[in-house]
């Protein structure tokens, strides 16, 4: 890998952090948009709303009386659910896989092959492409870790927007 991939890979993980965040963000406010939430309640609140807490935002939201819109036709988002889209909840992976690369990267750097690379000149051209090619698969294997976690999270977040987006499509069906 060479630096100009390395430098790809981290603009995009910074760039999908921006994406996880701004979803973040466009969950909660859809969420006091509906009367579901406060403003000012964050990320873990969610999994606090009851169904009729959900049934009573939604009936005055769109207009409709508790007979057509009761209680039962909604489910609360889980505290379970909400971890998904967190990022400390991949940190124990992320820690793991990044031990597991630098103890391979120890390995081998000083194992045989390095020590041939090294050949006793530690600043020779031999030496310094061994351990660029080193650092670059430690680099590749990392942001691949990386952008598995993005996946999970992104899946994560997905799944809470599929509920609220569930709550709509129920009461606005109660409309007609």
């Amino acid at each position: 890998m060479e630096r100009i991939d390395v430098v790809i890979v981290a603009s995009s993980i910074i760039n999908r952090i921006g994406e996880f965040m701004a979803l973040l963000q466009d969950i909660l406010a859809q969420l006091v948009d509906m009367g579901v939430m406060e403003e000012g309640q964050g990320w873990g609140d969610i999994a606090n709303v009851s169904a009729p807490s959900i049934a009573g935002a939604l009936q005055n939201y769109y207009g409709i009386d508790q007979e057509t819109l009761p209680p039962h036709l909604f489910q609360g988002i889980s505290s379970d659910i909400l971890q998904q889209g967190l990022q400390k909840t991949y940190s124990p992976q992320i820690q793991a896989t990044g031990s597991s690369l630098l103890s391979n990267l120890q390995s081998t750097m000083s194992g045989q092959k390095g020590k041939q690379a090294m050949g006793g000149f530690a600043g020779s051209s031999q030496a310094s492409s061994f351990q660029q090619g080193a650092k670059d698969v430690y680099g590749k294997e990392m942001a691949g870790a990386l952008s598995s976690v993005g996946q999970q999270r992104t899946q994560g977040l997905q799944s809470v927007q599929d509920i609220i987006n569930q709550w709509r499509e129920t009461a606005a069906g109660m409309m007609a």
